[in-house]
């Protein structure tokens, strides 16, 4: 597995959010964690990706223990992360967030053709950027990153069908390239798109796990109604 999670709790403080939830992602997969608003999936992203302490259980990506590891030092083990918010740095220049992630040149002009916006306001500021063109450049830089797991918080928020598309294009690449994805997302769309596997995420933790053609947009439906 390039990532399990094994009866993690923890959540803020000790205002606990989740109590032992265990999952993995492998290889080439994308594994979506859905769910209604409230129900925990920043929480839980923030807890894989290191943001958030980990009260008990273990986090690890194949032998090495990331459980008490720093958000920085899971970095350093693969672990790529993008926010649901505070994704950009909004004083500095689109051009200047893209130079702190890792890609190349081919990488970045590739990038500049699927979103053309970014190209043309290199020298603006993030923060003065609309919410989807922000979040746009936000998945960029996560992608542009070198790594082997990406934990995405609700990329597609607040952005347009058509760059949405274009996200979920960039994201089967990744995985084709034997990366492994775990998305939070609510996008129903997008979900049945890019799934190999959803867990659905309620109150009383994951509740249940649609695979392969079991993935429809009924099932979905189903499980966010619980």
């Amino acid at each position: 597995m390039m990532l399990r999670a094994e009866n993690i709790t923890g959540g803020y403080g000790e205002a606990l959010v989740h109590r032992d939830i265990s999952l993995s992602v492998d290889v080439g997969e994308i594994l979506v964690v859905a769910g209604k608003n409230g129900c925990g999936k920043t929480t839980l992203a923030r807890l894989l990706a290191g943001q958030n302490p980990v009260v008990s259980g273990r986090i690890l990506r194949g032998d090495t223990d990331l459980t008490h590891q720093q958000n920085w030092q899971r970095k350093a083990q693969g672990i790529v992360y993008m926010a649901q918010t505070q994704f950009v740095f909004d004083s500095l220049s689109v051009r200047d967030n893209l130079s702190l992630a890792e890609g190349n040149e081919a990488e970045l002009s590739g990038y500049f053709q699927l979103f053309p916006r970014l190209q043309e306001r290199q020298d603006q500021a993030a923060g003065t950027m609309s919410g989807g063109e922000r979040k746009i450049l936000g998945f960029v830089a996560t992608m542009l990153q070198s790594g082997d797991v990406y934990i995405l918080d609700e990329p597609s928020e607040g952005v347009q069908a058509e760059n949405i598309q274009k996200m979920q294009s960039v994201i089967q690449a990744k995985v084709d390239q034997g990366k492994a994805v775990i998305l939070m997302e609510q996008n129903l769309s997008m979900i049945e798109a890019l799934a190999h596997r959803v867990l659905m995420l309620g109150s009383t933790g994951l509740e249940f796990e649609l695979k392969g053609q079991g993935i429809t947009r009924a099932a979905l439906l189903e499980g966010l109604r619980v």
